[in-house]
């Protein structure tokens, strides 16, 4: 007699099995994503910007990525299908804006979307100089305009744009730098100091063929009633007058047998002194440290009085006797 065994296989877990649900993810390629790329506004970036899409961690081809943009740029595909690498890219052309734009790709449902791309615009060549602070200010005879003289250089789309030269000159004025490079913002600015006699101030600013160059800025010298006193601060590292605010030079004037005092405050912590420079001249302070200590002069002739700190070259100052 043949005995006959059947074996029975159970199953252990009791779990539901099968094959888990596929994940989607979006995400910048592992190399030339074109990530963090800068051209000049307005211009393609020389390399496209790239995702690669995988499912369950394999390329996935045939799938429609949308891509977008702000600051008036534009992509070129606006959308378009992952190759068989499962990469999909874009031409990007930048907006007219300078500055930091991004752009993104995005697949709905799929982990990571929004994929985010940056990029620098760079501004385009100078092409244009016009105001852009100072103009039409009063001042008295002997002291600084309240505001700074400024002059914008622009490329073609009012960008501004740096290391641009803007020549200063002033009639009836004295400018802070016959020379002033723009800055980042495509600024280029002065102080200027009013020397008079009383009317009209002509300030120019030279940006050489630039449109809009020379501009011309107007400004008024006015007297008004000098006064008996004059009050300075001392600090860190400056003279500031009391009365408009002037710094290094600070610039003050008072009338014959008028009186300035210069005080040390808080942050003047370090030695200073009031140092008298030139001709007319007028008898220094001896070195003084710390908030409280106080200097006066009496000035009793006319003229214009140079002074500094003989430990700190960059603080200076201007007294204007009449």
């Amino acid at each position: 007699m043949i005995a006959t065994t059947t074996a029975v296989v159970v199953a252990c877990g009791g779990g539901n099995g099968g094959t888990p649900p596929s994940t989607t993810a979006i995400a910048k390629t592992s190399t030339n994503s074109g990530d963090g790329q800068s051209a000049t506004v307005g211009q393609p970036l020389v390399n496209p910007i790239q995702v690669v899409v995988t499912e369950s961690g394999s390329p996935s081809a045939g799938v429609t990525v949308t891509w977008s943009t702000a600051a008036g740029g534009s992509l070129t595909p606006a959308s378009g299908p992952t190759g068989a690498d499962g990469i999909a890219s874009t031409e990007w052309t930048l907006g007219t804006t300078s500055g930091a734009q991004t752009a993104s790709a995005t697949l709905a449902g799929a982990t990571g979307s929004p994929v985010t791309f940056t990029a620098t615009a760079v501004a385009d060549a100078a092409t244009t100089v016009v105001k852009a602070g100072g103009d039409e200010q009063t001042g008295e005879i002997g002291s600084q305009l309240a505001s700074p003289v400024q002059a914008r250089v622009t490329d073609q789309h009012g960008n501004g744009v740096q290391g641009v030269a803007v020549d200063w000159a002033a009639t009836g004025g004295t400018v802070s730098s016959p020379s002033v490079a723009s800055n980042a913002a495509g600024l280029s600015s002065v102080n200027v100091t009013v020397d008079g006699p009383p009317g009209p101030i002509v300030i120019t600013a030279t940006a050489g063929t630039l449109n809009g160059s020379p501009l011309t800025f107007n400004a008024t010298a006015v007297v008004t009633a000098v006064p008996a006193t004059a009050n300075v601060t001392v600090g860190n590292n400056l003279f500031r007058s009391n009365r408009n605010s002037t710094t290094n030079p600070a610039v003050d004037t008072v009338a014959v047998d008028g009186t300035v005092t210069w005080t040390w405050v808080s942050t003047a912590l370090t030695t200073h002194s009031v140092a008298s420079e030139g001709s007319p001249g007028f008898t220094s302070s001896v070195p003084l440290t710390g908030p409280g200590q106080t200097y006066s002069f009496t000035f009793l002739a006319s003229g214009t009085y140079q002074y500094t700190c003989a430990f700190h070259a960059q603080m200076t100052g201007r007294i204007v006797v009449r």
